[in-house]
């Protein structure tokens, strides 16, 4: 059996969610025969990638690696749909993945509908089974259960996997694989990118060590200045759930849980949160989950490691009085 885990390129690097893939692949498939194939589609400014120790070290987990160079200066949703179809019809694997970047979720959903197979976007778990093959998990039912899908009948079975929301290998990979190289020929062309610019970011939530999370308890403004004036002091960033981006209070670049940014801090202080499933599945990576809400019965309280009964407007005024009046003194 073949796997294919399409490996993303920023900026001369894989990034980590290919990694991501790879350790719950192996995870997954355990002792059932399986080959795993990585799947790179770069431009000649990425060719240093090659000899990259990284790349190297991503290499060492997989049995071979499919290289598509572009001669290109800039790469579309066109190309990488092209290196991708063209490895499933030389390698005919069952099972595609592809991480669900904003890359990941433009082109392979066109990968799905060239091949006329289905997929199964932003799945926060997947697993393997015998009889059915892959099992993609994914929130459903805005978000408050989780489905679990299955594609018996049509091949690769493919799914897009939320970036953090898998670990990668724990034990050290130790194969030398074979690197195939393929010179990428787009012969027809209906995008063309003319030039390309970075936004950057003022704070990068999936990085940060400490979170403090508005829930749909906070409906004001004002209420989210406080919050945000408090990750601050702290020295941490700040997000919301859903709702807070649905009601037009915060981007959705601040969004945390599994339709935003999934969480990995050392601490993430919840403030007026519900406690949905999406939001608790994005941040269950974290060291240590820190709840205030002033329902002593809310079901939050058994899933998180401390949890205060209290308004959460009262502990957060009391926290920044103390440390704004030391910082001015």
């Amino acid at each position: 059996m073949n796997i294919g885990i399409f490996l993303q390129i920023d900026n001369a690097k894989i990034l980590p969610v290919g990694l991501e893939l790879i350790g719950k692949t192996l995870a997954m498939m355990g002792d059932i025969p399986h080959k795993i194939h990585g799947i790179v589609a770069m431009n000649n400014e990425d060719k240093g990638l090659l000899s990259d120790p990284e790349f190297k070290h991503v290499m060492s987990y997989l049995d071979e690696t499919f290289v598509y160079e572009y001669q290109d200066k800039y790469l579309t949703t066109e190309h990488y749909q092209d290196a991708v179809c063209d490895y499933v019809r030389s390698q005919e694997p069952e099972i595609l993945l592809v991480g669900a970047t904003p890359l990941g979720r433009s082109f392979a959903p066109r990968v799905a509908a060239h091949l006329k197979t289905g997929i199964t976007a932003d799945c926060t778990e997947i697993g393997y089974d015998q009889t059915v093959g892959l099992e993609q998990i994914r929130p459903a039912y805005g978000e408050e259960i989780l489905a679990e899908i299955v594609t018996p009948k049509t091949f690769p079975q493919m799914a897009t996997v939320r970036p953090g929301v898998m670990d990668p290998p724990t034990e050290k990979g130790e194969k030398n694989p074979k690197l195939t190289i393929n010179e990428g020929n787009l012969s027809q062309k209906n995008l063309t990118i003319i030039a390309r610019q970075v936004k950057r970011q003022p704070g990068k939530l999936d990085q940060a060590k400490l979170v403090v999370v508005a829930g749909n308890a906070i409906k004001e403004g004002e209420d989210l200045a406080l919050v945000k004036r408090l990750a601050h002091v702290l020295g941490g960033e700040w997000g919301v759930t859903r709702p807070l981006v649905a009601g037009g209070l915060a981007p959705y670049s601040r969004q945390v849980g599994v339709s935003g940014t999934i969480l990995s801090a050392s601490v993430v202080l919840l403030l007026g949160v519900s406690g949905s499933n999406q939001t608790l599945t994005g941040i269950r990576k974290a060291k240590k989950i820190i709840a205030i809400n002033d329902d002593p019965d809310a079901t939050l309280f058994n899933k998180v490691d401390i949890g205060i009964v209290d308004d959460w407007k009262n502990i957060v005024t009391n926290i920044l009085e103390k440390r704004e009046g030391n910082l001015n003194g």
